[in-house]
């Protein structure tokens, strides 16, 4: 026999819609670990954890943005939150095939769903960068900064899921099969050295473009062996998360380092900045990487403040940060964010701050480890999809 073919007006099918996200924004889902994302290596598996997992994220963000007083009154919180309803409609509306055996081809409408929310999704950080500038500019109370650090730190966790999961999509997705050490975003062979080297490549030609004397700074990478073993140390890790953090921390460097040289009096300025030192070292069990620099460091006053999505000591416009060419990218959001994808994986970012001085950032790296079995974890930090309730905050 034939099926059926059942019409749905656009109004019903928008009521349709509303209903399953309000359902799913309240379902309690098992929380999204690492391991269950990269364990997802093939086409079929990822396609599916997509497709059961990430509406229920999109659902959850978008109650918790509604959950502002006087959300609908900024702009940046609405946009967002027509970002993630036109997000979740389409991956409601697209079906993967559930064949164990589906190949990459055979989910190219899914996967083309898949391109463009991530290309929607891409000045999500940024704007909630903006969002917080304009509170600060607004001037709120010690308590109301708190409510919107608790409410910000659950709206990046669960993005960072998701964003994670989206980018093992693509990589299973576009696998040629021409590395032997990857499943998906993961490297099983990554060099943090290497990688501290790419992101001091990229920080320094950021700032020789754009600085009249960031042609004149240094950055120098020492990459030292594996203690235990006395050999390059090469780790099972997700290299371009890793590349993303760095170059904040780099960035953040830069910046104070030049700030810093220019201050510096005339008659008493050396040659050239003083330069930036990356220290990579490991063990068996975790990497460390540590960043220093002499940009004069952060006031005692400040110091607390640096953690807070509403701290910044950056003047860039929201323009320069809307391109989302890294999930980092937004006013204020790139220590705090770098520390909860350090968190994410496993690890964590500590900064040592001496006023006058300068700034040593840590950052601690554990291995990812690939195993199925029972008693291997990939992470031991997960991400629950309906994100935890805060006090909430009054934006406007």
């Amino acid at each position: 026999r034939g099926m059926a073919t059942v019409s749905v007006s656009a109004g019903r099918l928008e009521e349709f819609i509303n209903a399953e996200l309000s359902y799913l924004a309240m379902r309690q889902l098992p929380p999204l670990k690492l391991r269950h994302i990269v364990r997802a290596s093939t086409p079929a598996l990822v396609a599916q954890l997509v497709h059961h997992e990430m509406p229920a994220f999109f659902a959850s963000r978008i109650k918790h943005i509604e959950s502002v007083n006087g959300w609908a009154d900024l702009p940046e919180l609405v946009k967002i939150r027509e970002i993630f309803m036109e997000s979740f409609r389409a991956l409601r509306l697209k079906e993967p095939s559930a064949s164990p055996d589906v190949s990459a081809a055979e989910l190219a409408d899914f996967t083309k769903v898949l391109s463009e929310l991530r290309a929607r999704h891409k000045p999500i950080t940024a704007l909630v960068g903006e969002a917080m500038r304009k509170v600060q500019e607004q001037g709120e109370s010690g308590s109301q900064d708190f409510c919107l650090q608790a409410w910000a730190d659950g709206f990046f966790a669960s993005r960072i899921a998701t964003e994670m999961l989206s980018t093992h999509y693509v990589a299973i997705m576009e696998d040629s099969g021409a590395s032997s050490t990857s499943v998906g975003i993961v490297d099983t062979m990554c060099n943090p050295g290497l990688v501290c080297e790419e992101a001091a490549a990229q920080v320094k030609g950021f700032f020789a473009e754009r600085e009249p004397d960031g042609n004149l700074l240094r950055i120098t990478v020492q990459a030292n062996n594996c203690v235990d073993s006395q050999q390059p140390v090469a780790f099972s890790y997700i290299p371009r998360y890793l590349f993303y953090i760095v170059s904040e921390l780099l960035q953040n460097s830069a910046r104070a380092t030049l700030e810093a040289y220019r201050a510096t009096p005339a008659d008493g300025r050396p040659a050239e900045p003083a330069p930036i030192l990356v220290t990579v070292c490991a063990d068996q069990k975790q990497v460390a990487i540590r960043i220093s620099d002499h940009g004069g460091g952060v006031s005692f006053g400040n110091s607390e403040k640096i953690w807070s999505y509403q701290f910044s000591t950056s003047a860039q416009p929201f323009e320069v940060y809307a391109d989302g060419c890294s999930p980092l990218s937004g006013w204020g959001m790139g220590l705090p964010v770098s520390r909860l994808y350090a968190e994410y994986l496993g690890g964590k970012l500590e900064l040592m701050n001496m006023p006058g001085i300068g700034v040593d950032a840590y950052l601690f790296l554990k291995r990812i480890s690939l195993q199925t079995d029972g008693n291997t974890s990939v992470s031991s930090v997960s991400v629950d999809s309906s994100i935890s309730s805060f006090t909430n905050p009054k934006l406007l």
